[in-house]
């Protein structure tokens, strides 16, 4: 029973890094929720590969990951209906936030001012998200 349960999740996790478009062996698991502001929220897991770049689907939209590393990594987030722009920044007013590996970080999300008409600050939600290192 145990030989089959083991089949099962490496099955499992094989097809979900296949899924990703990742190649070789898995060298980042990546779990993230986001709770957006009118409380929706979204939740993905993801493999990312060695390289240090990754593309993380959250709903219909997108969370960048660069320059990772077992300590650190930087990220980005893309909505879907901001294609070339980050529709939100952090509350540094940064578009980027570099974060430490291994702990769950919160990072509280903001539209830029210039999307809803300089309306002031307005928060589009707290992400959530672990980056594990698995080597």
């Amino acid at each position: 029973m145990r030989r089959i349960l083991a089949v099962l999740l490496i099955a499992a996790t094989t097809a979900s890094a296949a899924a990703a478009g990742q190649s070789g062996k898995p060298r980042y698991f990546v779990k993230a929720w986001l709770q957006k502001a009118d409380k929706t929220f979204e939740h993905t897991t993801i493999w990312c590969g060695p390289d240090q770049h990754c593309l993380v689907p959250i709903g219909e939209d997108m969370i960048e990951l660069r320059e990772l590393s077992g300590s650190s990594y930087h990220l980005r987030f893309i909505s879907a209906s901001s294609e070339d722009t980050p529709c939100c920044v952090f509350r540094n007013g940064s578009r980027e936030a570099r974060l430490e590996s291994e702990y769950p970080r919160v990072a509280t999300l903001y539209y830029r001012p210039e999307i809803l008409g300089g309306r002031g600050v307005t928060k589009f939600g707290r992400l959530i998200i672990v980056v594990e290192d698995l080597y």
